[in-house]
């Protein structure tokens, strides 16, 4: 927990989260079934963040636009400051995939990257070309299938 002041001067104690996942689900292209990409099912997102009991660990937020709209359904996990950007998340397995991903890393004593089938969905949302902790995993988009 912190202790913050707000603005208008009242004191609040404030989790502490190691995540934020961000889903695009509200954006230009990102299930937009209407104009040809695979639906994101936000229910399933929430479940899922419910049933594993992560509120206090990462929180969730399934917005408007995120970037590569070309790689649409985009999700952005930032976890202990680290981003880790999945594009084509277009199956509900997938989706159980991050959070079984997600509970790994609240596990783990370090960071670790995604195993198969999440792994190949991995790309740089903005440093083009830069590796993750030397891992070849973050390509720019221009080498990404």
């Amino acid at each position: 927990m912190a202790v913050v002041t707000r603005a208008d001067g009242e004191t609040i104690n404030v989790v502490k989260k190691r995540g934020h996942l961000f889903v695009c689900s509200l954006g230009c292209c990102c299930g937009r079934t209407d104009k040809g990409f695979a639906a994101v099912p936000q229910d399933l997102y929430h479940h899922e963040w419910e049933r594993r009991k992560l509120r206090n660990h990462v929180h969730l937020t399934q917005s408007g636009c995120l970037g590569p709209c070309s790689l649409a359904n985009v999700v952005l996990l930032q976890f202990d400051g680290q981003p880790i950007w999945f594009h084509s998340i277009n199956d509900e397995r997938l989706i159980v995939a991050i959070y079984d991903y997600i509970e790994g890393l609240l596990s783990s004593v370090g960071f670790m990257l995604p195993s198969a089938p999440l792994r190949e969905l991995v790309f740089n949302g903005f440093a083009w070309g830069a590796a993750l902790n030397g891992d070849q995993a973050y390509l720019p988009l221009d080498s990404v299938g």
